[in-house]
């Protein structure tokens, strides 16, 4: 596209020698739908994606079995964990989803007994609106699953399996966690009335959580006694493997749902309906999705967006688009929202309807940034599946006004939990040494005044259409 900058950079341009940085450490990402797996080796990169034949923890073991196995890992130094959060297993075997709408009457118990003073001493953060927190899906289990003791996330029944040890991180129970002291909060426990539950220990992301046990070593192929270590949430392993550290460092991952938010040195003065808390050296500042994956999914029944022009679409003046496929977070936070077309008309084509997809996804992250009070910044990395998508990157850049810069690695989140295995193991003195090595970037969008120009006055129809239409979403008859 003769309007945005393409700029592909050669790994050797940004990548320092290889040894000591991530050779023969296997990274373990237990996503949503499948589990993802990359090891390093002197001849190169293994990548194993494993499907879950079912949405359960033995679905889960499984997959992780299958990849493991199907990967050469003679040399391997170490395992490093990194999941999805939000998913609770009940005693090994029961499991809340993430996606399930269970806990928001729950939330809105926690929200009103726990002042925003409160939260910040207990847990670090304003408690934010999303139900599945610890807080509201712990006091759901405490009231729906009689008889539930011992509650993990997908991260921490992996490395139970692997290890024999319970064991998690801070960051992972962000929203019950301080994250200055790494402890629980006893407090918020004992007056939601949840001290009886047993929870991980909390650990360090760049500790050692245990040994490959002669079991799990007959069941993946990793040889026993292999160090595994504990590793930390997706969200946050995905900022490391992008490169996101520093105050101002600006990101927008996609996939399943999309985080668009920064790095802060402090937490915001009030609440923004947003989501702000300690991000290992400082703060992040971010708004999420929940339909962005699933949106484009859907747009791509009518066309693939990778072939659609801006310019041309634009030209037949498609319709407007809300992609609330599956309700909306931030910064709605409503559920019952629904995904519209608005303005179908005669001569509409499939590549309209598709364009207008692409376009939704992109307006629901801007309207993230706007309640964000557009902070200014230098520039964002991209990262995730649908960082590859041209149409999409430039959209983006155009909206934002900024450079959009894609990450090489598209897993940034199996990366970043090898580069957390690679300060434990020593070989590195911190995180922000290892980022230096091999955070690498790929194509570059900057942004068009005329694109730009044009998508800002439709956005002002997109953000018109939810006040107008809730009240029927929420009733729910269509």
């Amino acid at each position: 596209d003769p309007l945005a900058l393409s700029r592909r950079s050669s790994a050797s341009d940004q990548r320092a020698d290889w040894k000591n940085t991530m050779k023969y450490i296997l990274g373990i990402d237990m996503g949503t739908s499948s589990v993802k797996l990359k090891f390093d080796t002197e001849d190169g990169v293994q990548k194993q994606r494993v499907v879950y034949d079912e949405i359960s923890p033995r679905g889960f073991w499984e997959a992780v079995c299958r990849g493991a196995r199907s990967m050469d890992l003679r040399g391997i130094r170490a395992v490093s964990l990194t999941s999805q959060v939000g998913t609770y297993i009940a005693d090994g075997e029961t499991m809340l989803s993430w996606k399930d709408k269970a806990g928001a009457a729950e939330l809105g118990s926690v929200l009103g007994m726990l002042e925003r003073e409160e939260a910040i001493r207990e847990i670090s953060m304003p408690h934010p609106m999303i139900a599945s927190y610890p807080l509201p899906r712990l006091i759901y289990i405490k009231n729906n699953f009689e008889g539930a003791k011992k509650i993990g996330q997908p991260k921490d029944y992996l490395c139970e399996a692997l290890t024999g040890n319970f064991v998690s991180d801070r960051f992972s129970f962000r929203g019950l966690a301080n994250l200055e002291s790494g402890k629980y909060s006893e407090t918020l426990l004992d007056k939601f009335g949840l001290s009886h539950f047993t929870l991980p220990k909390l650990m360090q992301p760049a500790s050692v959580a245990g040994y490959i046990t002669k079991e799990a070593s007959a069941a993946t192929g990793i040889p026993e006694e292999t160090r595994v270590v504990v590793g930390c949430n997706d969200f946050f392993a995905g900022l490391l493997g992008m490169g996101i550290w520093d105050e101002g460092d600006a990101f927008d991952i996609t996939g399943t749902s999309e985080h668009l938010g920064y790095v802060r040195s402090d937490l915001p003065q009030a609440d923004d309906g947003l989501v702000a808390g300690g991000y290992f050296n400082l703060n992040v500042h971010y708004g999420v999705t929940a339909s962005s994956g699933v949106s484009l999914a859907y747009g791509r029944s009518f066309g693939d967006i990778q072939y659609i022009s801006a310019e041309k679409a634009l030209a037949n003046t498609p319709p407007i688009f809300l992609p609330y496929l599956s309700g909306e977070r931030a910064p709605i936070w409503d559920p019952a929202a629904r995904g519209v077309f608005f303005g179908i008309k005669e001569g509409c084509t499939h590549d309209d309807m598709a364009y207008a997809v692409a376009e939704g996804v992109c307006f629901s992250m801007y309207h993230i940034y706007e309640t964000m009070k557009m902070p200014t910044f230098r520039r964002i990395v991209t990262s995730g599946g649908a960082a590859k998508e041209p149409l999409l990157c430039r959209l983006k850049a155009s909206l934002l006004g900024v450079p959009l810069v894609v990450c090489e690695e598209e897993d940034a989140s199996v990366l970043g939990a090898q580069m957390i295995a690679s300060v434990a193991l020593g070989d590195h003195k911190s995180l922000r040494s290892v980022m230096r090595e091999v955070c690498v970037t790929s194509d570059m969008y900057l942004p068009d005044a005329a694109l730009r120009a044009t998508l800002l006055r439709r956005f002002g129809t997109y953000r018109a259409l939810y006040p107008a239409l809730k009240a029927q979403m929420r009733e729910g008859n269509l």
